[in-house]
């Protein structure tokens, strides 16, 4: 058991959230993992040195920005390990009266329970190819060690010859469909597996062959593999004698899918394998006649790496991430009894509160709360509304790829983070409060605000120019940033230094009409951001500048 005296005064406030997440990942993982028990050498390392290494004091862990991530294709000896940073999402901590003092320090963050799970994952993959003895030594190896040592497992990994083995077909692997010049395979042998772990990269050569838990590889002409997926399967009781009458169906999972190194299916595999599991989704079945999310039982879900292949999430009713395509039978169910009603009511709620003004046109009074409802467009039904009064537009975790249908005017702030907008066109003209556009698909900024008072996050986007900026007036600071670190080389200002020419600080700078009134320097938030200097404030991935908005009440799953 990790004692939270451990770690009474840490770069973390809220460490227990922390450490119950790492506690649930190992739990989850466990399920298709060997070796995850509690109190063995795996569970020990992650639950003591990985804690002690994410919120240990700032001088044996200072919160650097751009520190190698470890695995990384450019990672080279004597480059120092990735930040904590690199690792889990971090946000600043606002200290509450009755908390510790230490808790007032400069930097102290708080966990917002985001993070690089994929990394955490593939170390687990790598403590569980070493033999049981070596395995038993981990627990004295600091986070740094380890970091280096799978460093040097994935270059042997990606420079190992596939095996000369001559796999047959029926007794080490099945044909299960077939497409176009590609072929998956489900794996039935050790020697199977092993050719697979070899072929990839990847660990599935020490996974453990279990009933009707399925390996499915998707090999081309030449039976090279390029696509890993793992489905797990879960016996039900229904079908048992005298079992009740809301007995579990059984249920089949895709927990994994994975390309070379561990890494989502890329190009033409990445295509191939959305057909492939969209396929396979469609052969589910559930209670066509649920009128409520927790009654309808599919038969088979995406549990995990759905993202990759071009994805969605929606919360199923057993409360766990499902990911979907759009066009199967099963979204259409769940659209129709958990998704339409949601939005129903939010347009509704919000038709209540709006009014004429003689002189503006139609306004709403309060906020405009959209937020987690699935929309991949602003509705029509407000298309016609002017301005915002005394409330901020909430659109953030939507599908949203543009702003059009938006209020010209906004008191508030707007936030529209973690969509796929791809154009800000059609959205506010003027913003009272802070424009919130970070984790998204934006490659330019037209149809940016003309005036924003407060600040304008535009980091975590694939921006290729600043284009559409040059008459807009941002009174606060301009976050920018997200780029890839891996190749970073140790550097401690890493994320400003690899940005593009263009976003380099004096030409950000240049490229708006204004930035922060001129002011060299303000106070932004507690800690790390309290006094930035400068209009433009470059931060890592994984590293949120401000609080996730409220969740929306009722709240509606996500």
């Amino acid at each position: 058991m990790v004692s939270f005296k451990v770690y009474y005064e840490a770069n973390i406030a809220n460490v227990e959230a922390l450490k119950n997440e790492i506690i649930n990942l190992l739990r989850q993982n466990s399920r298709r993992k060997p070796n995850l028990e509690p109190g063995g050498p795996i569970y020990k390392w992650f639950t003591n040195n990985l804690m002690k290494w994410l919120t240990g004091p700032d001088d044996p862990h200072p919160w650097r920005l751009g520190r190698t991530a470890f695995g990384g294709p450019d990672h080279q000896e004597g480059a120092e390990a990735a930040g904590p940073e690199d690792i889990i999402g971090l946000e600043p901590h606002e200290y509450k009266e009755g908390e510790p003092e230490w808790m007032k320090k400069p930097g102290v963050m708080d966990f917002n329970e985001t993070g690089n799970w994929p990394k955490l994952d593939h170390i687990m993959d790598y403590f569980n190819s070493l033999s049981d003895r070596e395995r038993e030594k981990i627990v004295k190896k600091p986070y740094e060690q380890v970091e280096k040592e799978v460093a040097a497992w994935d270059e042997k990994l990606a420079s190992a010859e596939i095996s000369d083995t001559r796999l047959k077909e029926g007794k080490d692997y099945e044909v299960i469909g077939k497409d176009g010049d590609f072929t998956w395979v489900k794996l039935k042998s050790r020697a199977a597996y092993e050719c697979e772990g070899e072929g990839m990269g990847h660990c599935v050569a020490g996974y453990e062959i279990k009933g009707e838990n399925s390996i499915i590889s998707l090999w081309d002409k030449k039976g090279n593999p390029h696509v890993t997926i793992e489905i797990a399967h879960f016996p039900g009781l229904s079908d048992m004698a005298g079992a009740p009458p809301d007995a579990p169906d059984d249920l089949d999972e895709i927990v994994q899918i994975k390309g070379k190194q561990n890494e989502p299916p890329v190009g033409k595999y990445k295509d191939v394998t959305a057909r492939f599991v969209k396929k396979w989704l469609d052969g589910a079945e559930f209670n066509d006649e649920a009128k409520h999310i927790r009654d309808l039982d599919p038969s088979r879900v995406v549990r995990d790496d759905g993202k990759g292949i071009g994805m969605f999430r929606h919360e199923g009713g057993d409360g766990a991430w499902h990911w979907h395509f759009e066009d199967t039978d099963l979204w259409d169910k769940i659209n129709e009894i958990d998704v339409i009603p949601v939005q129903s009511q939010r347009l509704q709620d919000i038709k209540k509160r709006m009014f004429d003004d003689p002189a503006a046109g139609l306004l709403v009074d309060a906020d405009v709360n959209l937020s987690h409802g699935y929309f991949d467009e602003i509705p029509e039904e407000i298309a016609n509304i002017r301005g915002i009064s005394d409330g901020s537009l909430y659109l953030n975790n939507n599908r949203l790829t543009s702003l059009k249908n938006s209020p010209n005017d906004v008191e508030g702030s707007v936030h529209a983070a973690f969509n796929d907008l791809e154009t800000l066109e059609g959205g506010p003209e003027i913003v009272e409060g802070d424009f919130k556009v970070d984790n998204n698909n934006l490659k330019n900024l037209k149809g940016l605000p003309k005036y924003i008072s407060g600040d304008l996050h535009i980091n975590d986007n694939p921006l290729e120019s600043l284009e559409g900026a040059q008459d807009t007036i941002v009174d606060g600071t301009v976050f920018v940033g997200g780029w890839p670190i891996d190749d970073a080389r140790g550097q401690p200002d890493a994320t400003k230094i690899m940005a593009p020419e263009f976003m380099e600080r004096g030409n950000i700078i240049d490229a708006f009409k204004r930035i922060g009134k001129g002011l060299p320097e303000g106070d932004l938030f507690a800690g790390k951001y309290e006094k930035t200097p400068g209009e433009v404030q470059y931060v890592p991935k994984y590293v949120r500048t401000y609080p996730p908005p409220a969740h929306p009440r009722p709240r509606y799953r996500l």
